[in-house]
């Protein structure tokens, strides 16, 4: 009963009607399904080959004729005993080899398991598997490329380099605490704490990168913002091209946030409209002011639009993130006015919303400001929130570590030690069970 359970099938295809569809089957009993399917010996096959052949069900009533790949373990992506099967892509096919599995036994996948079962058999590290689901969703072709290259171990590489070099420094105090030396000690400590600002100086650049590679692998977030009725709406609707947002000449309109994903550039863009910011007595209308903070606070790109010169306050709301003030309604001014906000160096963009003019330097200007963003001249880029969670965790013991230069060697190497057990948990080598499950749980159920 236990390989029964440990068997388990999926789609790996997304569902509906298609050319060709893919069945993954892992687990003990794969080699067991594929004779009984096929009507065939397993010494038929041969392990990795694309073999032809017919598929029936328990009464001998043909299914498909289609390919299927035998991958004897562990030479197989999860390292246990797998079949893939690339059957016609018509669901009631797919439906007919699903009733066939649960027949003989074995069950649906979970969300993940694929790549869980891979990462348990040491086919790949935890980083490796990170990589897996960024791989699929990048929105970009830069996502793709830093995805493939975590894939590949190169990221998993620098974090054991890096985990190695304090090693050799927990490894130098042990050999200084044996000898008991005290002549030496000052001299060790130096070279010690060498090593700790260096591996602390990479660490920032590590976590630095993953503002980069969140708006390559999962978009960039830009929000609309702006006092009421100064034509937020009517510029986000220009962006669609067509009216998804209301648009009054009634301040307020706009009570809570919209959103709709655009692409400038490149860049995939996750656009989002909110309600204009001001004092107001409306309870519904204060809890859209207090969504629009939030939104400017998670931004990686705001667009202030305005209608007048911009306040010293709406400047400082924004100032801790990339900005481009956009000055609209630009079809209502007379030529003394145009000339005036020509030479106000606080306003980026000068457009007519309502007119559809200046919209194309401002899609220009996008990109630049998101291009400028991602500009990261270093070879390894963090892709997930556990992994920044985790690099923090070393950061503050390391900043810890230098704060406090006079600690004996006895209390370095502890520190040094819980260190060292962080890059595990960050490599997956002892991950806890509920941040795995999180982790495997937002995985497609084929992988």
């Amino acid at each position: 009963m236990k390989h029964k359970k440990d068997t388990f099938f999926a789609l790996s295809t997304p569902p509906g009607k298609s050319a060709t569809s893919t069945i993954r089957v892992s687990g003990p009993r794969s080699p067991y399904i594929l004779e009984k399917i096929t009507k065939r010996h397993l010494g038929f096959f041969k392990p990795s080959k694309s073999t032809l052949v017919s598929l029936y069900n328990k009464n001998n009533t043909l299914i498909d004729k289609c390919l299927v790949v035998y991958y004897r373990k562990p030479r197989s992506y999860t390292g246990e005993n797998v079949i893939e099967i690339h059957t016609h892509g018509n669901p009631i096919i797919i439906q007919s080899l699903f009733n066939v599995f649960l027949k003989l036994g074995i069950r649906l996948a979970r969300a993940g398991e694929f790549t869980k079962t891979a990462y348990k058999n040491n086919k790949i590290d935890l980083v490796q598997a990170e990589a897996v689901f960024n791989l699929i969703n990048a929105q970009s072709r830069q996502g793709v490329n830093l995805s493939l290259n975590n894939l590949e171990g190169k990221l998993s590489n620098e974090f054991s380099n890096i985990r190695k070099n304090l090693r050799q420094a927990l490894s130098l105090i042990e050999y200084e605490l044996d000898i008991s030396e005290t002549d030496t000690q000052t001299k060790t400590t130096e070279m010690v704490y060498n090593n700790i600002i260096k591996t602390n100086t990479k660490i920032k650049k590590l976590i630095k990168s993953h503002k980069a590679s969140k708006i390559l692998i999962s978009g960039a977030k830009v929000v609309i913002v702006g006092k009421p009725n100064v034509g937020k709406s009517t510029l986000f609707n220009l962006f669609l091209n067509y009216e998804r947002s209301i648009v009054t000449n009634t301040p307020g309109t706009t009570r809570d946030t919209l959103e709709a994903s655009i692409v400038v550039g490149g860049f995939t863009i996750n656009l989002v409209d909110t309600a204009g910011i001001r004092k107001t007595s409306d309870p519904i209308e204060k809890i859209g002011v207090q969504k629009t903070q939030k939104e400017v606070e998670s931004s990686n790109l705001i667009l202030l639009v305005v209608d007048k010169k911009p306040t010293k306050k709406q400047l400082k709301l924004i100032k801790k993130t990339p900005t481009i003030v956009v000055f609209n309604k630009s079809d209502l001014l007379n030529k003394n006015d145009k000339f005036s906000v020509k030479n106000n160096n606080n306003i980026d963009i000068i457009l007519s919303a309502k007119n559809n003019k200046g919209l194309g330097k401002l899609l220009k200007n996008i990109k630049n400001k998101l291009s400028h963003s991602v500009l990261f001249n270093e070879n390894f880029y963090i892709t997930s929130t556990r992994q920044k969670e985790v690099l923090g965790l070393i950061k503050t013991d390391l900043n810890k570590l230098l704060k406090t230069k006079n600690l004996d060697l006895e209390l370095v190497a502890i520190e040094i030690k819980g260190v060292i057990n962080h890059f595990d948990w960050l490599l997956g080598k002892t991950t806890p069970d509920d941040i795995l499950n999180n982790l495997f749980s937002n995985f497609c159920v084929g992988k």
